[in-house]
């Protein structure tokens, strides 16, 4: 069955973008868009229908006039309004949220979007699906409010969505378009999206001793002693420092790597190590690719069947000369080990991410991926989703050769920025990626190897994936 969607003509590409990833990409429906709809609403129909059945949509974002566009008069009013889902969707029975009481937040909608309901043949919802779940997806807001943290990022206090950061809303309201849609014509079928658990792992100091100071590395096995209480760990990061000057590096405390590719492995699991290919210091790595562990590391991480990717230095997020030149570097590394891969990622270092500039310099240097989409301060749904998507330039008014892989947990999130206990953070990540599975999203995760480096959180890591993979 096809659809004829019918909506108003301001915005082409930005409308022909976000219709195109709900209806196609995410719930896999045929459709014809036609450009040509009644000012201020979005009208949805079957093709070659005799019983004239319909959706109608308010169109919110999109009727926004150039003046106001990309200003802060066109963001969603403050604070946020919810609505009861049964008052927005009569045919509740057919859809499942994430919040127990029974509401849902509304970025753009009717003055009153409660007074949704059906009649004989039309439903109408009162929410502007498809402005809203593009607003979330091309990150709109963050290119009209420029707080930024101290890093230069854009903070999940300063999003609209701080409060429900944790709800895939963008999901939500798919769900909801989907629920009405298959509640008019029950004939149609959609994609069905099987959930996957993708385990991340930046490398930022991939061995404790190696290449360090030897002032730098007795301060740490002070802090195993006083601060962290673990001889053990203090021990090993002596020991390894002996060996490390003849060559092995095996007995190091960062080098958990082995350890995180047998858990993936132990599930059936392929994990990505973003390795740095910049100049090492400063903000960034400790390591080069030419250092013979590296080399061995990145041939173990490929014949043990995982990915390698690009953790680009600090200051590349603005910069496409930089992204070109560390991925090319990686990849000419990776072709001098011997293999090559049919796909190529990116992570940002320290999520740093200007949605003007970062995702076009990726682009541009012929990234396939791109998943620093998350927030530092916080798990969650930075895009409002957990399913892979392409990026829309917002500036350009373009959708890029890009794909974002949102990323939903990290680990310096839950232990630094948040200070929650190991079961505090398993409880955190399991319902954050429970809400994921539930609408068949991907669940990026993050740890890094130095998490790892202490038995506890071995164990806590090994029992959260567990846990995760359910």
């Amino acid at each position: 069955m096809t659809l004829i969607v019918e909506a108003p003509s301001g915005y082409p590409d930005e409308r022909r973008y976000v219709i195109d990833v709900v209806l196609r990409e995410w719930l896999g429906i045929d459709y014809s868009l036609r450009l040509t709809g009644v000012p201020g609403l979005v009208v949805i129909r079957a093709a070659h229908e005799t019983r004239h059945r319909q959706l109608t949509l308010p169109d919110v974002l999109f009727a926004t006039t150039l003046d106001d566009w990309l200003v802060a008069r066109s963001l969603p009013v403050t604070p946020i309004r919810y609505a009861r889902i049964d008052s927005v969707a009569p045919f509740r029975r057919r859809v499942g949220f994430s919040d127990e009481n029974g509401t849902l937040p509304i970025l753009y909608a009717d003055s009153t979007p409660s007074q949704a309901g059906e009649s004989g043949a039309a439903i109408h919802l009162g929410i502007d699906i498809f402005g809203s779940v593009f607003f979330l997806l091309s990150r709109y807001e963050e290119v009209v409010t420029r707080t930024r943290d101290k890093h230069g990022r854009f903070p999940a206090s300063a999003s609209v969505t701080s409060a429900f950061l944790e709800r895939p809303l963008a999901d939500e309201y798919v769900e909801l378009l989907w629920a009405a849609i298959a509640h008019l014509w029950p004939d149609i079928r959609r994609r069905e999206s099987a959930f996957r658990l993708w385990l991340t792992h930046d490398v930022d100091e991939p061995w404790a001793t190696v290449g360090r100071p030897l002032r730098t590395v007795a301060h740490a096995v002070a802090g195993d002693l006083l601060k962290r209480h673990d001889p053990g760990l203090a021990a090993r990061r002596t020991r390894s420092l002996v060996r490390a000057r003849s060559g092995p590096v095996d007995d190091d405390p960062f080098d958990t790597f082995d350890f995180l590719m047998t858990i993936s492995e132990r599930h059936g699991l392929s994990s990505a190590f973003f390795f740095m290919s910049g100049a090492p210091g400063g903000m960034d790595g400790t390591y080069r690719l030419s250092d013979k562990p590296i080399r061995s590391l990145l041939r173990s991480v490929h014949e043990r069947g995982h990915e390698v990717g690009l953790h680009a230095t600090y200051d590349s997020y603005r910069s496409e000369t930089k992204i070109r030149a560390e991925i090319a570097a990686l990849r000419d590394a990776c072709h001098d080990i011997g293999f090559d891969q049919p796909r190529w990622g990116i992570r940002q270092h320290y999520l740093r991410i200007d949605t003007t500039e970062t995702w076009a310099s990726q682009e541009s240097a012929g990234l396939d991926y791109d998943t620093s989409l998350g927030y530092a301060d916080r798990p969650g749904f930075r895009a409002g989703t957990c399913r892979e998507f392409p990026v829309f330039d917002l500036l350009r008014q373009r959708r890029a050769d890009l794909r974002e892989r949102p990323l939903l947990v990290m680990d310096s999130t839950l232990f630094s920025y948040m200070d929650l206990d190991v079961d505090a953070a398993a409880a955190h990540s399991k319902q954050i990626v429970d809400r994921c599975r539930r609408y068949g999203g991907e669940a990026v995760i993050l740890y890094h190897n130095t998490s790892v480096a202490t038995a506890s959180f071995r164990a806590h890591y090994a029992a959260l994936v567990a846990a995760l993979v359910g």
